[in-house]
């Protein structure tokens, strides 16, 4: 739905996108007309003008987003002051477009935004409709799991006791469930309980003194003469099962004379058959439990409060590249920043029984040194007491989500900072060339001509340095930060600068730091830099250090250096006799890997800039991977 009060723009917008095709526009010619079409309707996304009689775009964003609203919302608007733009975004505002331009370029753009917004709203409905599964299949789970255990906690206590039964059970005098039969060793019956006649619909009167062989099938009656005469033979107690009219367990112990001799043997049998049953259907039931947790792409673990694992799947022993022996009762401790783990121990015990769940994010550094981002929804389970059993974790690795939302962000910074450049700073320049050009027409003289055109010639100069800027902003961030050596990049930018004829000294070992691949123009800049304002600059040295964990590269010169109330000022744009693009540029290149960088030279000895390179992001050749545990203590247990 397009709402805006100009009714010539509504129709033109509807035409352009009935030709387009893929999408069908609705059209209201303001707010309150809005609100009716959306009681009756569902959209995509809404398209809104900021200025309109009676309640504004942004107002009218606001209503939605209070009413709980959450369709795609794009502000299109001639209105380009910031305070609009800023408060667009904070009233909920997924876009943001200027009216004004080339109207066919300006619609592709409006078409592309709204695919785009509704793309992103059907993925994050996606999301947010795949965590809802997992959780209702992680509570099923867990509600299984624990059904399962009880079952198995009660079906051991039913055989302890009955083993425990069977063991004390050595006559006929003692009742039992069980079916009990005194034998001689023809099979004749010398006594029994009641329970063991009832079986054959027999009473104990009419069974003493009768072969036992008669009230089984022949080939049963075999295979138990075959077990009494075991225990005649041996003199030891015999245990098996016997399938017939149901699963029967059979205990055959030796009765002895004064003499030791076996003289009759007790015959304990036990209807095992809904017992087996039980047992059948939790062996079912755990396999349907396993392979639905195995068969999930995403992490499952469970671990007691002290990070001793009891449970992994197979997607979490595939990310963490470790065979499951080595997680199983083992106190696993993955590498995750300080900070991090901070936050993972406070969420973990604000966990209560009322409020068992909750949901983190948070970084875990990979063997390689990576850095990824991990979203766990975390279970405390409880004991009757209150008290933590265990945690059950379901996680996934969401560092590619992360990277888009940070990419999209640096991107409309970038087009910010560029739309700004473009539209103000060439602007000026061009305005100014044109003063020149009119100048020029109106006084054409001997000597003012070339005062002109050099004018016209350092106008056009700068033009072309802020275009060059913005071709490099735009390049910013585009290829993932890499390990390079420092050295390399040092040198490189060396030979390309106007500082190739001075004497430079780079002193900087092996080493490895991890950034942007624009990291060498950031050298390349410092350079020139130190050519174009050192003056009387006659060397530079390049060196390295490390503070603690912290690494510091130094780009020293012995020029004028930089005026104490200049040095906060010069990574600003327009700072300085120059255009202060070069270093503005310095700080974001290295801004994207959390590196920063100051000035600590002394005014008149030379400019000394120094850049702080944080733990994790700097390496000497030597090791495989960057130094993450330089000057940590001994870490809480990890709950992972």
């Amino acid at each position: 739905m397009y709402v805006d009060d100009e009714e010539a723009l509504l129709n033109a917008t509807q035409l352009y996108f009935q030709r387009e095709g893929g999408l069908s526009i609705d059209t209201a010619g303001s707010a309150d007309e809005g609100f009716q079409k959306l009681e009756a309707s569902k959209y995509d996304a809404i398209i809104s003008d900021f200025e309109m009689p009676d309640m504004n775009g942004i107002e009218f964003l606001s209503a939605l987003r209070t009413s709980g609203d959450d369709t795609p919302f794009i502000i299109f608007t001639g209105r380009g002051r910031e305070d609009v733009v800023i408060d667009a975004f904070n009233a909920g505002a997924d876009y943001y477009l200027q009216k004004g331009g080339h109207p066919k370029a300006q619609f592709a753009e409006l078409f592309n935004t709204i695919r785009k917004a509704i793309d992103n709203k059907k993925a994050k409905d996606i999301i947010e409709r795949k965590n809802a599964e997992i959780e209702a299949a992680n509570r099923e789970l867990i509600n299984r799991s624990e059904e399962l255990r009880h079952n198995l906690d009660a079906l051991t206590i039913s055989r302890n006791q009955l083993q425990e039964s069977e063991r004390r059970a050595r006559s006929i005098l003692d009742s039992s469930p069980s079916t009990i039969v005194l034998l001689d060793r023809n099979g004749v019956v010398l006594d029994s309980n009641e329970g063991y006649p009832a079986r054959f619909g027999k009473t104990r009167a009419e069974i003493l003194g009768t072969s036992v062989w008669s009230l089984f099938p022949k080939d049963i009656s075999e295979i138990q003469k075959e077990r009494l005469e075991q225990v005649f033979s041996t003199g030891k107690s015999l245990t098996a099962e016997l399938v017939w009219q149901g699963v029967w367990d059979y205990s055959c112990d030796p009765m002895l004379n004064a003499d030791g001799v076996v003289q009759s043997v007790t015959v304990h049998a036990t209807d095992i058959t809904q017992r087996r049953e039980m047992e059948d259907e939790i062996r079912t039931s755990e396999t349907l439990y396993r392979t639905v947790v195995e068969d999930q792409t995403e992490f499952v673990c469970r671990f007691l409060p002290d990070g001793t694992h009891v449970f992994t799947n197979d997607a979490y022993c595939r990310y963490f590249n470790k065979p499951r022996q080595e997680f199983i009762q083992a106190k696993f401790r993955p590498d995750i920043p300080k900070e991090d783990l901070v936050r993972i121990t406070e969420m973990l015990q604000s966990l209560t029984i009322n409020h068992p769940v909750a949901t983190i994010e948070h970084r875990i550094v990979m063997p390689d040194g990576t850095i990824r981002w991990q979203q766990w929804s975390d279970r405390a389970i409880f004991d009757e007491n209150g008290s933590v059993m265990e945690y059950q974790s379901v996680g996934r690795d969401v560092t590619e989500i992360k990277h888009a939302e940070n990419a999209i962000l640096e991107a409309n910074n970038k087009l910010n900072l560029l739309s700004s450049i473009t539209r103000h700073d060439i602007l000026n320049q061009l305005t100014a060339l044109l003063m020149l050009e009119e100048f020029l027409k109106e006084d054409i003289t001997e000597e003012q001509p070339s005062a002109y055109v050099d004018a016209i010639i350092d106008v056009t100069n700068k033009i072309e340095e802020q275009i060059q800027f913005t071709r490099d902003y735009q390049d910013l961030g585009q290829i993932k930060p890499a390990w390079q050596s420092l050295r390399k990049v040092a040198g490189l930018a060396f030979m390309q600068s106007h500082a190739c004829n001075i004497r430079t000294d780079i002193d900087v070992e092996d080493v490895f730091v991890y950034a942007d691949h624009m990291l060498e123009k950031v050298f390349l800049n410092l350079y020139d830099n130190a050519v174009r304002h050192g003056k009387k600059i006659t060397q530079i040295q390049v060196s390295f250090r490390n503070e603690g964990s912290t690494g510091i590269i130094t780009v020293a010169d012995d020029g004028i250096g930089v005026p104490t109330d200049m040095k906060e000022r010069i990574f600003d744009r327009y700072t300085g006799s120059n255009t202060g693009l070069g270093l503005f540029l310095v700080s974001e290149i290295l801004a994207i890997t959390e590196i920063t960088i100051r000035e600590n030279g002394v005014p008149g000895k030379g400019s000394s800039f120094e850049i702080l390179v944080p733990e994790g992001k700097w390496r000497r050749d030597s090791e495989s991977v960057p130094d993450l545990q330089s000057g940590n203590t001994d870490p809480p247990v990890c709950p992972r």
